[in-house]
């Protein structure tokens, strides 16, 4: 039996490709080896071995140790986003969050197993980061809706039953384990209202969606829904979003529509917005799907940019 540690497997194995993959894509953006060097926390001659790896070798590496690439592609874009426009700490928060998030939902094991096979099959001892996890999700929230307070943009994309954001907690059973904005989010005189702070419970409709949704794809543990119309569809062609269409329904009862946006994840677990074309007393909105509501949020943004 071995006690080499989860955090050890992603310092030496996940961060490596994470920072290659950030720091490549700073180069791109204009960044100098040496502004890079400071954002990481690494010498520059770091910065030079980390960027002369190529995309490819970099994503084969976490696809052979059995990491989810998509998983890897969307953290690393986040990070970039957030440092392009100058967050450098809600950056590093953000990293933080993920890595834990995806140690305590045990999802690295395998990967972790594959180089130390002398694991044990039943080791859990990760979950325990997820202890306390209700202040982390809350937080996680707050910066997502304090990064939508920025772009009041979106207003061009809420719908009139105004919009919302919720994120899920790993595991989530009901309601109750999905934070979400009471008095939802809309947009006024050039600026982004939030009805109120974030709480668990605080979207009964978003919180049983995604719970639903969680079932089929667990590592999408947030949703929001904005508006639909000709220039969000466009917004989201633009931006090669994978999305699909459901409805109109022939009754407004929510669970006729929370069931046509799940099948749609089960047939797909990949889609990332689904559009409900409403019906009678349904208004149509899109649900936009990240692996949490700082990615959502950025998503959101990104189609607001576009559909406006």
């Amino acid at each position: 039996m071995s006690i080499s540690t989860g955090l050890e497997f992603v310092s030496e194995n996940v961060l490596p490709i994470i920072r290659s993959l950030v720091a490549k894509k700073l180069l791109e953006n204009g960044y100098s080896q040496l502004k890079v060097a400071k954002i990481l926390g690494i010498t520059q001659p770091a910065v030079n071995r980390y960027v002369s790896k190529d995309y490819g070798e970099l994503i084969s590496r976490a696809e052979s140790l059995g990491i989810n690439k998509d998983w890897v592609t969307r953290i690393v874009n986040n990070i970039v986003e957030l440092i392009l426009n100058n967050k450098e700490y809600e950056a590093l928060e953000y990293l933080t969050n993920m890595i834990v998030m995806e140690l305590g939902s045990l999802r690295l094991c395998d990967a972790h197993r594959k180089l130390v096979p002398s694991l044990p099959t039943i080791c859990n001892v990760c979950s325990i980061l997820t202890t306390g996890i209700t202040d982390s999700i809350i937080k996680n929230m707050e910066r997502a809706l304090s990064i939508l307070e920025m772009h009041p943009e979106i207003h061009a994309i809420i719908p009139r039953v105004l919009m919302n954001i919720v994120e899920a907690k790993p595991g989530a059973v009901t309601e109750d384990d999905v934070v979400g904005v009471p008095g939802r989010i809309d947009a006024h005189d050039g600026r982004v209202i939030i009805g109120s702070k974030p709480i668990y419970g605080g979207s009964k409709h978003l919180g049983k969606l995604i719970i639903k949704c969680m079932n089929v794809n667990p590592r999408y543990r947030s949703v929001a829904s904005i508006k639909y119309d000709n220039k969000v569809e466009y917004a989201l062609k633009e931006l090669s979003m994978h999305y699909v269409k459901v409805g109109p329904h022939e009754s407004s009862n929510e669970d006729d529509v929370i069931n046509a946006v799940v099948d749609s994840i089960v047939k797909d677990p990949t889609l990332e917005a689904i559009i409900d074309l409403g019906g009678y007393a349904l208004e149509p909105v899109t649900y936009v799907f990240g692996i949490d509501s700082i990615d959502v949020a950025l998503k959101v943004i990104k189609i607001a940019s576009r559909a406006t």
